[in-house]
């Protein structure tokens, strides 16, 4: 009889225990793709500005436009507590404009994000009191596609640095129907193939990529060239009308290219 009291007294325990301490996960919302950000702190944003956030549900990452400069970082949604998310290691570019005001409200709206709320495809991302403090618009379409790569196109800037005096203007040409991309370093003819990632069409990785032996007075801006076509998994459309930037893994431009008219040089 003690023996029948004890092992129920044991089993009541377990379940107490187990009961206790078990946790049940809520549906999480799918963020991934590109939402404009149509409000911050209150006030309607100027579409001309068009800042917008992307989400990379499967890295946790986010990349996206400030107003100004491009912005990179992580963010977690909450799988225990419904509509609780944070942003993280929210990082932008250097760029300076006229105006920052924009900028600066959407990155410290950013950093007070705890919560979201959704409708459709409208999401408001609140404060710890509740308070909407950014309001998303998920995009149709993405910013750009594979076509747009399509051509031939100049290297204007590595980084932050626009290219100066070299040898030879460099340059990338796409084939989009060979995914071969041909051009030049500033002195020596480069050749390879890109590719890009299932299910991501912004993704985009060089391979394969090999050059000629020349030997220019200043390798500097080639080599610099080359370690940033390697660094390359990504593409987005420029600040400047007839501009597309390849971006690293972290979002960070590496390459700005500029649309060229006329025959590839050679």
């Amino acid at each position: 009889m003690k023996k029948i009291m004890l092992c129920a007294a044991a089993f009541a325990v377990l379940c107490m225990v187990s009961c206790g301490t078990s946790k049940k996960t809520v549906s999480v919302m799918d963020f991934s793709g590109e939402w404009d950000i149509v409000s911050v702190k209150g006030e309607a944003v100027d579409a001309e500005e068009a800042p917008y956030i992307g989400f990379d549900q499967k890295t946790g990452r986010v990349y996206g436009h400030a107003g100004c400069n491009r912005l990179m970082g992580a963010y977690h949604v909450d799988s225990l507590k419904a509509g609780k998310m944070n942003f993280s290691q929210v990082a932008a570019t250097r760029m300076m404009c006229p105006d920052m005001t924009l900028e600066q409200n959407v990155l410290e709206a950013l950093g007070n994000v705890a919560g979201f709320s959704h409708t459709g495809d409208t999401v408001e991302l609140k404060d710890a009191g509740g308070k909407a403090v950014m309001t998303l618009q998920k995009r149709v379409k993405p910013a750009v596609t594979l076509d747009d790569l399509a051509g031939r196109w100049v290297i204007s800037s590595i980084g932050q640095m626009a290219v100066g005096e070299v040898e030879r203007t460099p340059e990338l040409n796409f084939d989009l129907e060979a995914k071969r991309v041909h051009g030049n370093a500033s002195c020596n003819v480069i050749n390879g193939s890109f590719s890009q990632e299932e299910g991501k069409p912004v993704s985009l990785r060089f391979s394969q990529m090999i050059s000629t032996m020349m030997a220019c007075p200043n390798m500097d801006t080639e080599q610099s060239i080359l370690q940033a076509l390697d660094k390359v998994r990504a593409f987005d459309r420029g600040e400047e009308e007839g501009t597309l930037v390849l971006l690293d893994g972290n979002g960070y431009p590496v390459l700005t290219l500029e649309h060229a008219q006329g025959e590839p040089a050679k």
